[in-house]
């Protein structure tokens, strides 16, 4: 859920919550004959390319269709918190401030189990009237819903300033 900056201070404490995130969203551990499967990473991707284009079009009411049908632990300003569905929806179709700029810097995919993957990676993000863009370092873990890819966790925090 790119939201506009300032997030998150404590990124230990993130990775904590995205691991007790992991074990609440699949009680099965990964297990060593568990073989990544090819179609659900590049539908990973294409799912990741669909919802970069609707955030930089500002579309506003297709956003919270790419979180999970019964909500996401949102990781935000080092705050843990679960956002229902209909919380997502309410958000992106009000407060929600588009970008003026957005694009994934990195992304990776990695399967945790069959219908678990490990999204992580930066972005940028340049709010209306800014100078420069922030750049985040992302986290998600993507759930299979309805026969298609959805949001369960997803955590941002801005990257650290590059020292000259």
């Amino acid at each position: 859920m790119p939201l506009s900056p300032p997030f998150v201070k404590a990124p230990l404490a993130v990775v904590a919550g995205l691991l007790a995130a992991l074990v609440a969203c699949d009680r099965r551990h990964p297990s060593a004959t568990d073989t990544p499967s090819q179609d659900v990473l590049r539908a990973a991707a294409r799912f990741y390319d669909a919802y970069s284009e609707d955030a930089r079009a500002h579309r506003r009411e297709k956003l919270a269709q790419y979180y999970a049908p019964n909500g996401a632990l949102i990781v935000l300003a080092g705050q843990r918190r679960f956002y229902s569905r209909a919380a997502i929806d309410s958000f992106y179709r009000g407060p929600w401030q588009g970008p003026a700029y957005f694009a994934w810097d990195t992304l990776a995919f990695d399967t945790l189990s069959s219908n678990l993957v490990l999204v992580t990676g930066r972005f940028r993000w340049l709010a209306a009237g800014a100078r420069d863009t922030t750049r985040f370092i992302y986290a998600a873990i993507l759930q299979t819903a309805d026969s298609s890819l959805a949001i369960r966790v997803e955590q941002e925090t801005p990257a650290p300033n590059r020292q000259r």
